[in-house]
């Protein structure tokens, strides 16, 4: 078993970095100052037309999800579909060096979500990432993603649901972070208002989102899957105080776990 997991984890890891690369799902070009990864398709191809030479033009006439300092968050519409459009603001000349030799928050979040994707793990699906550098000194980067329609938080789901669905929300998504666990990958901040529902939890109509401190790894590292796990558990206290249903939870986690 152990040796499928490694050769899985190995396979998931190159064919995610595709998404890094120039082939035939993806293309990497530079344009107008900017590094552009995006998928290969029509629709990824007529939003960065949309988006270029000045992507911020897109949010003025957005929906702001989330203004602030670090990032800048709203919904934007391209060709009659809405989609999420995120900036990683540059703070500053300590900001630019200090990421001259890193990758930007866009573009590891970028790679972060297609090896979220490979596993079958339902995240929103990103059209495109830019990148901003000059002399390597990195300005603003963006991606775009899909916009779940017809979803809320998990949050504000939750005080919608019978006591019978709450079981049954529960174990679904214990068995999904197990899973998402057992494949190596972690959130970093598993809190209900990043977990997008519908009315029923399935793979198809759940996403995680606010995939910024996710990481992929070689397998499963339980200490801090169970820390990843904590922080949903810790929502789960304070909307519910349930011990019977935590206790489901917890062991729906640990059968997908191992």
């Amino acid at each position: 078993m152990r040796l499928r997991i490694d050769s899985d984890v190995r396979n998931w890891h190159r064919e995610a970095r595709q998404a890094l690369g120039n082939n035939a799902r993806f293309v990497r070009e530079e344009r107008q100052g900017l590094l552009i990864l995006r998928q290969r398709t029509p629709a990824a191809e007529a939003a960065l037309a949309f988006l270029l030479p000045d992507p911020d033009q897109a949010f003025d006439h957005s929906h702001i999800l989330k203004p602030g300092s670090r990032s800048h968050v709203g919904v934007v519409e391209i060709a009659g579909v809405r989609y999420v459009l995120k900036r990683y603001n540059c703070r500053g000349w300590g900001y630019r060096i200090g990421n001259a030799f890193r990758r930007s928050r866009a573009v590891r979040t970028w790679l972060a979500t297609w090896q979220y994707l490979v596993r079958g793990i339902p995240v929103p699906e990103p059209l495109l990432c830019l990148e901003e550098r000059r002399f390597r000194l990195l300005g603003r980067s963006y991606i775009l993603m899909e916009f779940v329609e017809n979803a809320v938080s998990l949050l504000e789901r939750w005080k919608q649901l019978t006591d019978t669905e709450k079981v049954r929300f529960g174990e679904f998504f214990g068995t999904l972070l197990g899973t998402m666990h057992r494949v190596g990958m972690l959130h970093g901040d598993l809190k209900w208002n990043n977990i997008m529902v519908t009315n029923e939890p399935t793979l198809e109509t759940v996403r995680l989102v606010d995939l910024d401190g996710s990481t992929a790894s070689g397998g499963c590292n339980f200490p801090r899957a169970r820390k990843d796990l904590d922080r949903f558990l810790k929502d789960l206290d304070r909307e519910e105080g349930s011990v019977p249903l935590r206790n489901r939870v917890i062991e729906a986690w640990q059968k997908a776990v191992i």
